[in-house]
């Protein structure tokens, strides 16, 4: 997080995220859905969460679980 974050953004925002990791989506994706679910709250921490990796890794190719076929 880019500053301290609320309690009910953050909740919103790890449910969305890992709900997308669990589906099969990107790293990248998931991050951005998991801003997008904040923001369609109407709560007002959208933007504080950021995602960072290492250099050599691009979150949008980067996938956690395989998706169901």
């Amino acid at each position: 997080m880019a500053d301290e974050i609320g309690d009910g953004d953050a909740i919103t925002y790890a449910a969305r995220f890992y709900a997308a990791v669990a589906d099969g989506q990107s790293v990248r994706a998931a991050h951005n859905l998991g801003r997008a679910a904040v923001e369609l709250a109407g709560l007002p921490d959208h933007e504080l969460p950021t995602l960072a990796c290492a250099s050599d890794v691009d979150p949008s190719t980067t996938f956690l679980v395989k998706p169901p076929q």
